[in-house]
């Protein structure tokens, strides 16, 4: 498991941010393999880098993050795609048969 200094340096690297003691602590209970991870936190304070950091880690991991508005899975599967991970939003406007294939 990497150290907290090099997620940290990684995060900033990848996303542009630094991320805060409480994401580093979500992102080590991930990479730790605990099962079930849950985080609460205000609007606007960056929950989701906490569960997209271990991607970082493990490149062939998956990590699903839901959310109930469309607009914002989309802007997050934006912004993985633009730190070059492989990402699909699935949502209500536009799930088929395919969006359940993944591709390498």
């Amino acid at each position: 498991m990497p150290v907290l200094s090099d997620i940290r340096q990684c995060t900033l690297e990848v996303f542009g941010v630094c991320p805060c003691p409480w994401q580093l602590k979500v992102t080590e209970a991930l990479l730790k393999g605990d099962k079930d991870v849950l985080c609460t936190a205000g609007t606007g304070m960056g929950k989701t880098l906490g569960f997209w950091i271990p991607l970082l880690f493990r490149p062939d991991g998956i990590q699903i993050v839901v959310t109930p508005l469309n607009l914002l899975g989309k802007q997050n599967a934006t912004s993985l795609a633009k730190a070059g991970m492989p990402v699909i939003a699935i949502n209500s406007e536009m799930v088929t048969p395919v969006n359940f294939q993944v591709s390498w």
